[in-house]
C-alpha cells in the first residue's frame, strides 16, 4: 500500500509543478497582444511556400546512423544491469559484440559524413 502512495504524491507533484511554471509564467510576462510576426508560421515572418510535407533529406542518414549507436547504448546498459549473472564466456562475448558493433557504427558514421559533409 505505501508503494501506490508514493506512485500517487509523485504523479501529484508531477502534475502540480509544471502547471505552477505555467501559471507563474503567463502571471508574470508581460502581454504584448498579437504580434502578426509571431502569429507566423515560423518566427522569420515569411509565409510558407509549397507543401508542408516537402522534406530536404539532407539529415536522413545521420538519423539512419544515430540508431545503431543507440542500440549499442542500450545493449550496454542492459549488460551492465545483468552481467553479474552471466558466465565469464558469456560477458566476453557480449563486450566483444559491443565492440565490433560500436566499430562497425564508427566506420559507417565516417562513410556518411565524407559522403554528405
Amino acid at each position: 500500500m505505501y508503494n501506490y502512495v508514493i506512485l500517487i504524491v509523485f504523479g501529484f507533484f508531477a502534475i502540480l509543478i509544471p502547471s505552477l511554471f505555467l501559471l507563474s509564467s503567463k502571471l508574470l510576462r508581460k502581454n504584448y497582444g498579437n504580434n502578426s510576426v509571431k502569429g507566423s508560421p515560423y518566427e522569420s515572418g515569411e509565409e510558407t511556400i509549397g507543401s508542408n510535407r516537402d522534406i530536404d533529406n539532407e539529415y536522413l542518414p545521420f538519423f539512419a546512423i544515430f540508431i545503431p549507436f543507440e542500440i549499442i547504448a542500450v545493449l550496454g546498459l542492459l549488460w551492465a544491469a545483468v552481467s553479474y549473472g552471466m558466465s565469464y564466456d558469456l560477458n566476453l562475448y557480449y563486450i566483444i559484440l559491443l565492440s565490433i558493433s560500436t566499430i562497425a557504427a564508427m566506420f559507417g558514421y565516417k562513410f556518411i559524413s565524407d559522403k554528405y559533409v
